[in-house]
């Protein structure tokens, strides 16, 4: 088994691309609407994470996913106390229902850890 396929299993995701970059995603299960229309696209509703080897040995690990407004708090308290540093919440989309906001955060590391402490966290705060 491949390491992006162990990784996946960690999320309980699949492999969305292996190469140049391991990227894993699973969806959240949110019953959302765009423009009024109910939506299950990746893009609206991901829990993604990307891995990336450099020189060193040392991989760049970074995570995205779409987050309700009453889950931001708990979720980043969550990944804060793992150690993971939280660099973005943002909406992506207008007319959205409910309000779909997306957290971004990184570190750089094992990716095994930090697969494992971003699952953790979202299963802490009921995102998974």
């Amino acid at each position: 088994m491949s390491s992006c396929q162990r990784l996946a299993d960690i999320i309980g995701g699949e492999v969305i691309t292996a190469a140049p970059v391991c990227l894993v995603q699973r969806l959240r299960n949110i019953d959302a609407t765009i423009l009024g229309r109910r939506t299950r696209s990746p893009l609206a509703l991901p829990f993604a994470l990307s891995f990336e080897n450099n020189r060193n040995g040392r991989t760049l690990n970074l995570g995205e996913t779409v987050i309700l407004q009453k889950e931001i708090n708990p979720f980043l308290s969550a990944l804060r106390k793992r150690g993971i540093i939280i660099t973005a919440v943002h909406n992506h989309w207008l007319f959205d229902e409910p309000r779909l906001m997306y957290m971004h955060w990184e570190n750089v590391g094992d990716p095994f850890v930090f697969a494992r402490n971003s699952y953790e966290a979202a299963k802490e705060v009921g995102l998974l």
